[in-house]
């Protein structure tokens, strides 16, 4: 059996991560666990998004070798805002997978935030609850997410975690082309 522990236990994340090992290794268990990122709740730049993608994927797997012993992987996303000026900011996404003692990180795609929602973050304040304010919903963070609010559901959250944990995975997937010679 092949356990996969997600450093999270928000289904917004834990979904698209079961949807990805159920076509990859479909006797996968796949399971969200709370970890801590080691970054605030809203994230600020790529090295600090990482950071925290970086810190549960680690800190997943950990559990999972703890919980199976054998096959574990661990996956952290995390989700971050990266500011360029004065009304100009993006949401964008790591993932990051490792397994076996290997780890692998990518970047999502970006979209680019209304500057209100951007005024609030920078005032400290985290995402999700400044959709949930302005949009008048309840823990979008936790469904749709703020993408699938603002593309008016083109795409959603899982969507962007599903292609950037299918792009982490490729260096697993073909070892033999990705090890240095």
């Amino acid at each position: 059996m092949r356990l996969v522990v997600v450093g999270s236990q928000n289904p917004a994340k834990v979904r698209p991560v079961q949807e990805i090992f159920a076509q990859l290794k479909p006797e996968a268990v796949v399971v969200g666990r709370d970890v801590p990122s080691g970054v605030p709740d809203q994230p600020l730049g790529e090295p600090q998004t990482q950071l925290g993608a970086v810190n549960r994927a680690w800190a997943a797997v950990e559990i999972a070798e703890t919980e199976q012993r054998a096959d574990a992987w661990g996956v952290g996303l995390e989700g971050g805002v990266r500011i360029d000026g004065p009304g100009q900011g993006w949401l964008f996404g790591i993932v990051a997978v490792a397994h076996a003692g290997q780890l692998e990180t990518v970047r999502t795609a970006e979209m680019r935030l209304p500057p209100p929602v951007l005024a609030r973050i920078q005032a400290g304040e985290e995402l999700g609850s400044v959709m949930d304010d302005l949009l008048g919903t309840k823990d979008v963070k936790r469904g749709v997410g703020s993408v699938g609010m603002l593309t008016g559901g083109l795409a959603d959250r899982a969507d962007v975690w599903r292609m950037g944990l299918a792009l982490a995975l490729a260096p697993f997937l073909n070892r033999q082309l990705f090890e240095e010679c």
